[in-house]
């Protein structure tokens, strides 16, 4: 379903409308997810900070500055707590930080 709604052709006075749509499929997918076992952490973290920057991306797309500097702010601060733990995931660092960071950024704009 997410995919679909990845490739769907939107027009601008519906684009909220299809980001909520998509946020709730990604939430979806993390709930069913917590069901599942995986043979290796790094993977179900990877899993889900990347589920995380797009939530947070969705999140600042939709004008929720508040809330998307708080989501952000614990994904960076998970994702901190990941790397000492997993140093493979070193990597996905600057997304993680670039999410924060802008979601920090399009706040202070509209506050201007």
């Amino acid at each position: 379903l997410d995919l679909a709604l990845q490739e769907a052709i939107i027009s601008p006075e519906y684009m909220d409308f299809h980001l909520y749509c998509r946020l709730r499929t990604i939430l979806l997918r993390k709930n069913v997810r917590k069901h599942f076992q995986y043979k290796t952490n790094e993977f179900r973290i990877y899993e889900e900070i990347d589920e995380d920057d797009f939530i947070g991306q969705i999140l600042i797309d939709t004008k929720k500055y508040q809330v998307a500097i708080h989501f952000n702010k614990r994904n960076y601060e998970m994702h901190l707590l990941n790397i000492n733990r997993y140093p493979l995931l070193k990597h996905l660092s600057s997304s993680v930080v670039c999410n924060y960071a802008q979601s920090l950024h399009e706040a202070f704009e509209a506050s201007s």
